[in-house]
């Protein structure tokens, strides 16, 4: 799988420096460990950039790199339903030097980020 990771800069876009991409997952990742009660790692298939904000889509995985499991979590009842996704999807802001979330969905079966730019007055062009 090949993931592209861009930054746009004066409608151009340029790669994601390792730093900030290791920032922004771990920034996301801590909430969804808390959340689920258990260590995830979160793959990124999306991650974008403009300014000081990020938007993240990112694949749920268990230590062994495999895809997370609800079970024992809140959320095993969706997963037995289907009615929920192996996906976390974050919008992140540079704040104090640090990367925060300001709106996330885990587990998502929707466009769960249709209104974030307007909500949160995110640039449209990060999110897909």
């Amino acid at each position: 799988m090949i993931v592209t990771l861009v930054a746009s800069v004066a409608g151009g876009a340029v790669q994601i420096e390792a730093a900030d991409r290791a920032a922004i997952l771990d920034a996301a990742r801590e909430p969804v460990a808390k959340r689920l009660g258990k260590p995830v790692k979160l793959k990124a298939r999306t991650l974008a950039r403009e300014g000081d904000w990020a938007f993240l889509v990112a694949a749920m995985e268990d230590n062994g790199g495999r895809p997370i499991s609800y079970a024992g979590t809140p959320l095993a009842p969706a997963e037995a339903e289907g009615a929920v996704s192996k996906d976390f999807v974050a919008l992140l802001r540079l704040s104090g030097g640090q990367w925060r979330i300001v709106d996330q969905a885990l587990g998502p079966t929707d466009v769960a980020w249709a209104d974030w730019p307007a909500k949160h007055g995110a640039p449209q062009s990060i999110f897909p």
